[in-house]
């Protein structure tokens, strides 16, 4: 489930691909790769799980794109030099925080302190995850519980943290704008109404890791898949509730994963 076009925090574009008077179709020019005439934009990260494969992957990533990242560890397993060990190259742009997905407040203390240290939040990664192998009778309560708080009431947790501020900032840029538009002697919109929804100030995507186990079920799996299978009706009932604030959200269905590097440092000179 992926929402197209690039993430313009701060910035107005459409989306929409049109058909040019030579009946030649015209991409939208989110979709124009990043140069001199079409620089590209920093955007903040905040990524759940930064410690395992996929979420340092994720952080090296956008670091290399000279991103801002807050990069989230375990409290339970990681620690602070953990945690700045794969990232310490690039010290100024990447801020180091420890929570237990599974209890709100700490998830929501990671949310003000990166709104507090960058300024503002662009994308929300969830990278989180638990599963125990066996069969479904054979699991204890223990073990069934423990990932339904990681990987379900986790995505919740997250999302009653940062959802609220998504929603306020996109009606202060769209409210903002309109006072700048609407200022005597400024020109005012001739767009259609769909014109203006697709040009809305973006308020903030989430990029959710699922699995194929929450398309299909798999033998062994059975409790892991039915948390997957609640994050994913999750994240789709909440884009209904989002729709109007133009808050997106990417659902991630890896399958079997080869691991990244051992290396601890990203090359910094490559950048």
């Amino acid at each position: 489930m992926e929402d197209e076009g690039k993430i313009l925090p701060s910035a107005r574009s459409s989306n929409t691909a049109t058909m040019t008077g030579a009946g030649k179709l015209q991409l939208p020019a989110s979709c124009d790769p990043p140069g001199p005439q079409n620089p590209s934009e920093q955007l903040v990260w905040v990524i759940f799980g930064a410690t395992g494969h996929i979420g340092r992957s994720i952080a090296k990533a956008a670091l290399f794109h000279h991103d801002l990242v807050t990069t989230v560890g375990q409290s339970r397993e990681d620690t602070f030099t953990s945690i700045q060990s794969p990232f310490r190259a690039y010290t100024d742009r990447f801020l180091p925080l420890l929570c237990d997905i599974r209890i709100r407040p700490t998830v929501e203390d990671v949310i003000q302190q990166s709104i507090a240290h960058w300024g503002r939040i662009d994308i929300i990664a969830n990278c989180t995850g638990y599963g125990v192998i066996g069969a479904c009778e054979d699991q204890d309560d223990y073990d069934i519980r423990n990932q339904f708080e990681t990987n379900f009431f986790g995505t919740i947790n997250i999302l009653s943290a940062s959802l609220p501020y998504f929603r306020t900032r996109q009606r202060h840029q769209h409210q903002t704008s309109t006072s700048i538009k609407h200022e005597p002697g400024s020109e005012r919109s001739t767009g259609s109404p769909e014109d203006e929804q697709q040009q809305s100030f973006l308020g903030g995507r989430y990029l959710i890791f699922s699995s194929t186990c929450g398309a299909l079920g798999v033998p062994g799996l059975g409790p892991y898949s039915a948390t997957k299978h609640a994050v994913e009706g999750l994240i789709e009932s909440m884009l209904y509730e989002t729709h109007a604030f133009n808050i997106k959200a990417t659902l991630v269905e890896p399958g079997h994963l080869q691991p990244d590097d051992d290396e601890d440092n990203i090359d910094a000179s490559t950048s």
